[in-house]
């Protein structure tokens, strides 16, 4: 027979082994709040269509048009964060190692539809972004650091510049 304490030591070593197994709940980023502006050769350009592409993480996200985003007159556009309340999946697969991609396209009624600017976000870093847009000129390199990027996908040219703004969470 087992002693009381031992008992109830091998009961607490288990209960925190298995507490340590328990997903931890997070809010996750999955889009990050992106305001800016919309030009062709340095003016507010008129008749373009903004979306985010339906399938971020494909060679072609620019396909299937997913939201649509609004331009004024003057070429401003934004768009709110999202955020779902989530459980981390493993020590494995942290929080801190998993990013959402969102794609910008623009539909030029001349030109056709562009990449504007691919954003990778981790999840567990808020972020909000300024974008400055020129469909005249193509750029393609990414900008960036960290946890969050703005990048062309598989060296394509985006048209697109994004500037840090301070975390919004």
């Amino acid at each position: 027979m087992i002693p009381f304490i031992l008992r109830v030591s091998m009961l607490l070593a288990l209960a925190a082994n298995l507490a340590s197994c328990v997903p931890k709940p997070h809010v996750a980023d999955l889009r990050p709040a992106v305001s800016g502006i919309l030009l062709e050769d340095g003016e507010p350009v008129s008749g373009v269509e903004l979306f985010l592409g339906k399938f971020a993480g494909t060679n072609e996200p620019c396909t299937d048009v997913g939201e649509i985003v609004t331009v004024s007159p003057e070429g401003k556009f934004s768009w709110a964060p999202i955020q779902a309340y989530r459980l981390t999946d493993s020590l494995i697969n942290a929080v801190a190692t998993r990013g959402t991609l969102t794609v910008l396209c623009i539909r030029h009624p001349k030109i056709g539809v562009l990449i504007g600017v691919t954003l990778f976000v981790q999840e567990n870093n808020p972020v909000s972004l300024r974008l400055l847009c020129d469909v005249a000129h193509p750029r393609s390199n990414g900008t960036g650091t960290g946890p969050h990027t703005a990048s062309a996908m598989l060296g394509q040219a985006q048209y697109c510049v994004a500037a840090v703004d301070q975390p919004h969470g």
